[in-house]
């Protein structure tokens, strides 16, 4: 019997990655262990912690206690001058001079200096709790992990690109592959939406948001690829944070991997401001959701899976029965 080899996707969505902790629960209460991992935005950050605890249950655990701290604590601290800076720099593309305002314009002139890649809001608490929990050495002797990057080309590009009216390739780092000190940077760029945080240095280029790419791009938001191309997953479970997805499961990349797909029921996230929602009422209750939705899921797509291979081992069993009859090999019993 072939080998299985599974691997676990996460997908990105701000807050809403409060949903992956129910889901993980529910991996749990299956005794489901990945072999790899991989995720995109706060997908990259949860799976961060999975890749480095190891474990589903303990990871599930973990998740929980600290979503909760999240929603408690001041995760999006905004950056008063770099507001203003980005803002700024992002109404420039948009905006052509001559409708400017005279102050407007001054405002604008005095802010060129301004680096296209500078947020809004601070990465520290943040990076902070990966410090904690996932610390470097963790990541390298952890789960096999990937994570989806954009290579950014400014906060109005990226913009441009996160709306719809762009498209750029995804690019994939094994978190393994990289230098220590460019791990957690690495996770945080992949975290990294346009003007609410910094786009960051990895190996020498700039990267953004991993999700820049999901528009018209299948990859950007749902890492598969690495877990199928690099690291051979034989079979795939996938945690999408909104119930429409980019994603196409009937891919030719996909055509010999059975998939399980955990969606929100439509309606679940239903606000453009969810992703921002770091709030108990809105935590807590996605946790629940998706802990209901992967086991309702899990239970029904596990049984149909297990169908398919006792039908398999059945017309095995037939055929190496024909060829026995073939070859005039008779057996009883």
């Amino acid at each position: 019997m072939k080998q299985i080899k599974l691997g676990v996707i996460l997908s990105g969505g701000g807050a809403k990655g409060a949903y992956e902790v129910g889901f993980l629960k529910a991996l749990a209460e299956f005794n489901i262990q990945p072999d790899a991992i991989a995720g995109t935005s706060i997908g990259a950050l949860n799976g961060a912690i999975y890749c480095a605890t190891k474990d589903t249950k303990k990871t599930a655990q973990l998740l929980e206690d600290l979503w909760r701290d999240l929603a408690n604590s001041n995760v999006l601290e905004i950056d008063k001058e770099r507001a203003v800076k980005t803002i700024v720099e992002v109404l420039m593309h948009f905006a052509p001079m001559g409708n400017v305002t005279k102050a407007g314009k001054l405002l604008m002139l005095s802010a060129k200096g301004a680096k296209s890649k500078e947020g809004i809001l601070t990465q520290a608490p943040l990076i902070n709790r990966l410090n904690k929990y996932a610390p470097t050495e963790k990541l390298q002797s952890g789960l096999p992990f990937h994570i989806g990057l954009t290579k950014s080309k400014g906060h109005a590009i990226d913009t441009k690109n996160f709306l719809g009216f762009g498209n750029e390739e995804t690019v994939y780092k094994k978190i393994q592959n990289l230098k220590d000190d460019e791990k957690h940077i690495a996770i945080m760029a992949s975290a990294s939406l346009p003007i609410l945080f910094d786009s960051l240095e990895v190996e020498g280029k700039i990267y953004a948001d991993g999700c820049l790419s999901s528009t018209d791009n299948e990859w950007g938001n749902t890492p598969v690829k690495p877990l199928i191309e690099d690291e051979k997953c034989t079979h795939i479970i996938i945690c999408h944070l909104n119930e429409g997805s980019f994603f196409n499961r009937h891919d030719e990349l996909f055509k010999d991997t059975p998939i399980i797909e955990i969606r929100p029921e439509a309606g679940r996230f239903n606000s453009a401001l969810d992703p921002l929602m770091f709030n108990v009422e809105k935590i807590d209750l996605w946790i629940v959701q998706g802990y209901k939705d992967a086991k309702r899921i899990l239970a029904e797509s596990l049984e149909a899976i297990r169908g398919v291979e006792k039908r398999r081992i059945a017309e095995d069993y037939s055929q190496d029965a024909v060829d026995r009859l073939k070859n005039r090999e008779f057996k009883l019993g």
